[in-house]
């Protein structure tokens, strides 16, 4: 049995098999090609006092997913932004159920902007509405609000990818977060990125990952890399994850 985890961070050649993944391996071009023929919609999910607006791409021809991949923007951004530069139908095209959210007051969803304490039960009830079991998480920068919370439990949440991810700090008890994490941040981002890397390398599960020629929203700036790792990521987990 191949584990993931290490029971404290090594920065000598040792570590956990994550630590030591190459997760650079470039997406195939002809799975790109196949982005055109992924499943695209739009739609609502009612929850509580919110209408959510969902954009979801799946896999072409109705293919069974290999797995879910919920999309959680930034703080100025909306769902468009996992739109650009394919980046949703990329991930579809590549087997997965790949499902991007306006989150409460932002961008198409109806309702107020929550409160910070509400917003990790209102992740679960979007997952749990859905059906969903075992989803993996990419959140970026002040939807770590959503996330960080949920992660010390691998029951409903079976990896995250972090981009730049605020509220880092909130982290006093590394150990206890049990869900494997991918942390990336653009190279030129010299705030949450390198904050987030620095209180976030002692998770029992996890890698630390710069994206080259990015700045805060490294997606955009280099998504090509970006895909990538994700990706590489998502297929170690789902390989090896006991």
């Amino acid at each position: 049995m191949v584990v993931l985890h290490h029971q404290s961070h090594s920065t000598s050649g040792g570590g956990s098999l994550l630590e030591r993944a190459d997760l650079s391996h470039p997406i195939p071009e002809n799975a790109r090609k196949l982005c055109q023929l992924v499943e695209y919609d739009e739609s609502r999910v009612e929850l509580g006092t919110h209408s959510v607006f969902v954009r979801e791409a799946r896999p072409p021809g109705a293919h069974y997913a290999k797995a879910t991949v919920i999309f959680l923007h930034g703080q100025s951004f909306s769902s468009s932004t996992w739109t650009e530069n394919n980046l949703l139908r990329t991930f579809a095209a590549l087997g997965y159920r790949a499902i991007a959210i306006d989150l409460p007051g932002s961008g198409q969803t109806r309702g107020a902007a929550l409160p910070q304490p509400e917003k990790p039960s209102f992740l679960m009830d979007f997952i749990e509405t859905l059906g969903l079991k075992q989803v993996m998480i990419v959140s970026a920068s002040m939807s770590a609000q959503y996330v960080l919370p949920l992660m010390t439990s691998t029951r409903t949440l079976s990896c995250v990818v972090l981009v730049a991810p605020s509220n880092t700090h909130e982290v006093v008890n590394p150990s206890s977060y049990t869900v494997p994490t991918l942390v990336l941040w653009g190279e030129r981002d010299t705030s949450l990125g390198p904050t987030a890397a620095a209180n976030l390398k002692n998770l029992p599960t996890v890698k630390l990952q710069k994206i080259p020629d990015a700045g805060h929203a490294c997606y955009l700036h280099n998504p090509k890399c970006f895909e990538s790792l994700c990706v590489n990521f998502f297929d170690l987990i789902r390989n090896y994850h006991q």
